[in-house]
């Protein structure tokens, strides 16, 4: 089927500026603005649900796709656009609408900055258990849409298990709320989970209201060092098997933390983050160093402060954005924490043959690996590597998404990875049609176009 004609560029900015403030919508800029290469034909800065919904509405109107953007530090992820007629940019809907310290809650506009409301939070003692591999212009609302995590999953679970509501702007420009601020909340239909992780294709998200925690009193984290992946696979193992309980669990390449001093050439890096009281810690620690040292090399070393943040960062490298995404190819593939050492010993084994360097890291307890590939502008090899990657993953029964690629390997080797025919993406086209009929929000960029 061909596209649908873009509309008319003058007439979509006339209807924009008759509803947003003064000087709020401009010409995209190609080298700021543009999406996966594609340079938006107007960007519209807004500062309130309403202008969001109304925006919306007017492109519903005119068919014009609309791309929303917080801090677009993740503007790469998906499938590239079919077009862009409209950049929406939320950066300026960023305040922190009610904050609760007693009842652990928290309600931000999308736009805020993740580490703004990290740093505010710090001031009183308390955290959102959430830490995706994030830039400073990293946004709530970016984090909700996309459905990121990061190692404090092992503990605290994703986005779907500490947001509580959620407002949304919808195309038919309204702006709808469920959910509110009180963690437990179970009236009506749980229509927060449906917007998490769709990328905005059922609307755009104005506000998140979340779930807070207390920062741990002591937080230490043990690195050990192992061989091989199949050392790795024993080492998971055995932790699994234990009651140990982390705020961090994950299997890192040694050359993504080159910081660190243990072991002497061993490949893979366990790292086990144990948050508490001193003295549960001090146990946990105890227990994880017994459950996984009859696989490790040699001793490992614990890490606390900015030793250990640090170290952090780096292990979660791959799930930031490249500089050069024409060289590199980032794949995630989820599967069962057991399968992690034969994906990784996948990955190693194609890259290898195809003459490119390979780098993973996993979420150990939940089987989330990452791995990346480069060594070549070729984008025929890149795309080679990750049609092999996700062959071999189908094999065990896992989905591999392409994270980060030039918009040629995407286009090639399809981000998603998945048949337009299996029920749960026809469960979410039949939603998108709900929410969405023109499909202008994101058009082509997400599972369901």
């Amino acid at each position: 089927m061909a596209p649908n004609p873009a509309p008319d560029s003058a007439e979509l900015q006339q209807a924009l500026a008759a509803e947003l403030p003064t000087g709020s919508v401009a010409p995209g800029n190609a080298e700021r603005d543009a999406v996966d290469g594609i340079r938006p034909g107007l960007c519209a800065q807004v500062d309130s649900p309403d202008a969001v919904a109304a925006a919306l509405a007017i492109c519903q109107r005119l068919d014009a796709v609309v791309v929303p953007r917080g801090g677009g530090s993740h503007l790469g992820l998906g499938q590239p656009p079919e077009r862009v007629d409209l950049l929406l940019d939320l950066s300026e809907l960023n305040a922190v609408i009610e904050y609760r310290p007693a009842d652990l809650t928290l309600a931000v506009a999308a736009g805020a900055r993740l580490a703004d409301v990290q740093s505010q939070l710090a001031g009183e003692g308390q955290m959102l258990a959430l830490d995706p591999a994030s830039e400073p212009s990293s946004t709530v609302g970016g984090m909700v849409a996309a459905n990121l995590s990061g190692p404090r999953r092992a503990g605290s679970g994703t986005a779907r298990d500490l947001v509580i509501g959620l407002d949304v702007a919808g195309v038919n420009g309204l702006v709808t709320r469920s959910g509110g601020m009180v963690v437990k909340n179970v009236t009506g239909y749980d229509l927060p989970k449906a917007h998490i992780g769709a990328l905005g294709t059922l609307g755009v998200i104005t506000r998140v209201n979340l779930k807070i925690t207390p920062c741990p009193s002591v937080e230490r984290t043990l690195v050990l060092p192992l061989a091989d992946p199949a050392a790795a696979g024993a080492a998971i193992g055995a932790v699994i098997d234990s009651p140990l309980v982390s705020s961090g669990f994950d299997l890192i390449q040694r050359e993504l933390t080159p910081d660190i001093d243990v072991g002497d050439s061993d490949a893979w890096l366990l790292a086990m983050r144990m948050a508490g009281t001193a003295g549960g810690v001090a146990a946990q620690l105890a227990m994880a160093t017994d459950a996984v040292a009859p696989h490790a090399d040699a001793d490992g070393v614990t890490l606390d402060g900015e030793a250990q943040e640090g170290f952090w960062w780096d292990a979660d490298a791959l799930a930031r954005s490249p500089t050069d995404i024409r060289s590199q190819t980032t794949c995630r593939l989820n599967a069962l924490s057991s399968q992690t050492p034969s994906l990784v010993g996948s990955a190693a084994e194609i890259g290898e043959d195809l003459g490119l360097r390979t780098t993973a890291s996993a979420r150990a307890l939940h089987g989330v690996v990452r791995v990346r590939a480069a060594g070549t502008d070729d984008a025929g090899v890149l795309t080679e590597f990750a049609q092999r990657l996700r062959a071999a993953a189908g094999r065990l029964g896992s989905t591999l998404v392409i994270e980060s690629a030039s918009a040629d390997v995407k286009r090639a080797a399809g981000t998603w990875g998945v048949a337009a025919d299996a029920p749960d993406v026809q469960a979410m086209d039949a939603l998108r049609a709900a929410f969405d009929p023109g499909r202008i929000i994101n058009r082509g960029r997400f599972v369901v176009t």
